[in-house]
């Protein structure tokens, strides 16, 4: 891996060698092999940016590195742990007792929706809260020990709420055409009983107002998890076109892709931009962790608006780079038994995640330019 604080690590290398050499696909329903969620479940790469760990956290370009790679296996392997790092960096909000922590090390899948926000009440029994909502789009939940999502109570103070899979139930598969194997489903909760201790407000988690603590850029590592595996993906796309232009064009004198002009000039540009994009990641995920490790002032909104802004750069740039590919390699590209074909599908997926889509992140970044709060579109930065 490109990573210099990654190759300070090599008991990571090991672990995502393992990872992927364990790694197998069922043809139809996309889903990685027993053997590989296995290995996740126990895996410290889940855990880089564990805050509640006695040694000090990982990096956030750790995390980066390990997607991104693990991304050019199955962008749905890299999805996984980069949700996973980000609930643990969520985690460390809360204050939990010793049997949930037990359960977490025991499995370190964790789930999380930070979507709109389920409800809380004062439970009739005068202990604790009930629990009730649906959440969208919870990645990994099938295989995870926790799950973290957000519910408002009654006056209208919105909170994460930790809760254990068991407790709640899937009521809609995912139907998406790509990351498959993230399995990200629709849950639900029925009158669930929740402790106080597993709430915690999300107002001082969301503004960015803690110092020298991933999980209080909770947006920034999240925003970065994600772009990792989709960088991954994008980049086998390339070794692939690469790897096959041999391939002759149908309709010209050309022998083969290679000899092409046109084709050497557009496989280079796009070499080039996504070079362009890996640096880009590379620094959004260096402003965090200098603002956690470094730093004595928090970063501004405007620093974490643009971290968002440049993040959604990246995915769009990931889109374009795997649309071009398609065009150079051929209609073949899309056959299901072509690599490019799950590429693409889990690219374009990825990259339309509701933390980088409709245009807001660029509206908040000339928001901020214009001296005005980012705060009156969204909170997610």
């Amino acid at each position: 891996m490109n990573n210099k604080t990654l190759d300070t690590q090599p008991s990571w290398h090991d672990e995502v060698n393992a990872i992927i050499a364990s790694y197998s696909l069922d043809r139809i329903t996309e889903i990685p092999a027993d053997e590989t969620l296995s290995l996740l479940k126990k895996s410290p790469l889940l855990r880089i940016l564990d805050e509640t760990q006695f040694t000090s956290p990982g990096k956030l370009a750790d995390v980066v590195a390990v997607c991104r790679e693990l991304g050019k296996t199955d962008a749905s392997l890299g999805w996984l742990v980069g949700v996973a790092n980000s609930a643990w960096s969520m985690k460390a909000n809360f204050t939990l007792p010793e049997s949930a922590c037990a359960d977490m090390d025991k499995n370190s899948i964790l789930s999380m929706v930070l979507g709109r926000p389920g409800t809380l009440r004062p439970s009739p029994k005068g202990e604790g809260l009930i629990l009730n909502g649906e959440w969208q789009y919870a990645s990994g939940y099938l295989w995870s020990s926790y799950f973290f999502g957000l519910a408002m109570l009654e006056d209208g103070n919105v909170h994460v709420v930790a809760v254990p899979s068991r407790d709640l139930q899937i009521v809609g598969p995912w139907k998406s055409t790509g990351l498959i194997g993230t399995q990200s489903v629709m849950i639900r909760a029925n009158n669930v009983q929740v402790s106080k201790s597993f709430t915690t407000s999300y107002h001082p988690i969301i503004s960015g107002s803690c110092k020298r603590s991933y999980s209080g850029y909770f947006t920034g590592v999240l925003m970065n998890c994600l772009v990792g595996t989709v960088l991954g993906a994008t980049e086998r796309a390339i070794e692939y076109v690469v790897e096959n232009a041999k391939k002759p064009i149908t309709g010209s004198t050309y022998a083969s892709m290679e000899q092409s002009g046109p084709i050497r000039y557009e496989i280079g540009r796009l070499s080039s931009k996504f070079d362009l994009l890996v640096r880009a990641a590379e620094y959004n995920a260096d402003t965090v962790d200098s603002a956690v490790h470094n730093s004595v002032e928090p970063l501004t909104s405007r620093q974490r608006v643009e971290i968002r802004a440049r993040a959604a750069q990246i995915m769009r740039g990931c889109t374009e780079i795997t649309q071009s590919l398609l065009w150079i390699y051929g209609s073949c590209g899309l056959d299901k038994s072509c690599p490019l074909e799950k590429i693409w599908r889990d690219v374009h997926v990825g990259a339309l995640h509701g933390g980088f889509s409709k245009l807001i992140p660029e509206e908040m970044a000339c928001i901020t330019l214009l001296d005005s709060d980012p705060a009156t579109i969204s909170r997610m930065f």
